[in-house]
């Protein structure tokens, strides 16, 4: 079903903007699924470091199953109505041959707390084998960005854009009818498949993937959650208060 809108409304929106500068990590930024090896700012920037000691094998009794293989941290945020959430993601040297890597910045809508109408947007890039994602000796691995949209048949989607070493900027935003998914500034992707759950934007995430197969380290950099300007039609970095409408429905679901 395609979104639509049942109306205006006000609403106050807090959002973020962390360029890492240090000293330190901001404390609004905590564990999400298990705790990463390292989660600092190192030269201004956010590392993420995976580590073979916290793998599958290696995690206590209870943190076992795949689901704690991502790692990362997550940060509230609220803004209700249209919203933007961006930042850089930096595709390292290493991504290439049988180095196994994932980096993603996700967004949620839902109650703060639990998951209650949670909803999950994602964009990251991957490399690994889809069809045997551990295996580090697979002959199809390989590199793509994608996105998480839960109405399709594997839940991921591959972008035709090329994964090139550097540092990127990517953004998911609520444009009152779609999401809307850029890379470098340039929509790659966008969901019409929305659903009638009411959600308000809550919480940012930077995460990384544990696959036991060497550690290595995913970088992030001036992650922000913002209501876009009035009358934007595409998502801006602007930050902090604001009153904003149209209150958005969602339909969408995470691996």
């Amino acid at each position: 079903m395609v979104a639509t809108l049942f109306g205006a409304s006000t609403a106050f929106a807090v959002g973020f903007t962390d360029s890492f500068g240090g000293p330190g990590i901001n404390p609004g930024w905590i564990t999400d699924r298990y705790e990463p090896a390292g989660f600092s700012s190192v030269g201004g920037r956010l590392e993420i470091d995976i580590s073979d000691a916290d793998s599958a094998a290696n995690r206590p009794a209870g943190y076992s199953s795949i689901f704690y293989n991502t790692q990362g941290r997550q940060r509230e945020a609220l803004v209700s109505g249209l919203w933007t959430l961006s930042g850089e993601i930096e595709v390292g040297s290493d991504v290439t041959g049988n180095n196994l890597r994932r980096a993603d910045l996700w967004g949620r809508t839902g109650a703060v707390g639990t998951e209650t109408d949670a909803e999950y947007f994602i964009l990251g890039y991957r490399n690994f084998d889809p069809l045997d994602p551990f295996n580090s000796s697979s002959a199809s691995i390989g590199s793509a960005w994608r996105v998480w949209d839960g109405d399709t048949v594997n839940g991921w989607v591959d972008i035709g854009t090329s994964v090139t070493a550097g540092w990127h900027d990517v953004s998911i935003s609520y444009t009152g009818s779609s999401i809307l998914y850029q890379l470098d500034g340039v929509p790659v992707y966008t969901d019409t498949t929305l659903g009638t759950l009411t959600a308000d934007f809550t919480t940012a995430y930077a995460q990384a993937y544990n696959f036991d197969a060497g550690d290595y380290t995913a970088r992030f950099d001036n992650i922000n959650v913002s209501v876009p300007e009035a009358g934007a039609t595409s998502p801006l970095l602007a930050t902090g208060l604001g009153f904003i409408g149209l209150l958005g429905f969602f339909k969408n679901r995470r691996e």
